[in-house]
């Protein structure tokens, strides 16, 4: 984990935690067949971050499918979070922390992508939010959003069973995500900016290699709370 520290002074007033990120943040569990979540993560986050006597909105923008900086010609263009992330912080401003969590999606077979350009897809990502307006104030204000990049789990070994229904979308991804948090490691410095690796305290499911358990939504928010509430200092 890099150890930067987002200065962010403490008020009474209610901060606001703008989260974008794909289905892992949008609640697609390892059962219930593609049904929401309803303690996902973003949401045991606000109830960990009250326990903590933090005064706190969460914003949710997540998406199914959603890839760094690529279009998806199978899915959809619609798919590529660079191209939306800019509209949803100015629609959801102010926001005083945007939590990023993506480049699962960009380790499909597919897009042929190493770590480092999916690593190059989340600097893409930063520096929108870096030169976004979207901070604490009002519409004409120049501040910008306080920035936390979480590096997400790596692929379960199920990822390389050929007889996962999956396979064939996924085949080579373990490995690339097992990398990953080295790639973003680089980016993050020379830009800055707070990461966290969530391979430290989860995995993903021995079920379904690509998404989580319930229970590991709640450890997941558990975490950032602490590292919110300790770290980030918000």
């Amino acid at each position: 984990m890099i150890k930067k520290i987002i200065n962010m002074t403490p008020t009474s007033k209610k901060k606001r935690i703008f989260v974008f990120g794909d289905s892992n943040s949008w609640g697609y569990t390892d059962e219930d067949d593609g049904h929401r979540f309803e303690e996902r993560w973003p949401i045991s986050l606000k109830t960990f971050l009250s326990e903590m006597d933090l005064d706190v909105e969460i914003i949710e923008d997540c998406l199914p499918g959603r890839t760094t900086n690529i279009d998806d010609a199978q899915d959809g263009s619609h798919l590529n979070g660079a191209k939306v992330l800019m509209s949803s912080l100015l629609a959801h401003s102010p926001i005083d922390l945007v939590i990023i969590m993506l480049g699962t999606n960009d380790l499909k077979i597919r897009f042929q992508r190493t770590p480092e350009a999916i690593a190059e897809g989340i600097k893409e990502l930063i520096n929108t939010v870096k030169n976004t307006n979207s901070g604490p104030g009002g519409w004409h204000d120049q501040n910008k959003s306080d920035l936390f990049i979480i590096c997400p789990p790596s692929l379960n070994i199920k990822a390389n069973d050929t007889n996962w229904i999956k396979f064939n979308e996924w085949e080579n991804g373990l490995v690339k995500s097992i990398i990953l948090y080295d790639s973003l490691k680089k980016v993050c410095e020379q830009n800055n900016v707070f990461l966290f690796d969530s391979n430290q305290i989860i995995q993903s499911s021995k079920l379904d290699p690509i998404h989580w358990s319930k229970k590991t939504h709640k450890i997941f928010a558990k975490k950032i709370a602490e590292l919110i509430k300790y770290q980030i200092k918000l």
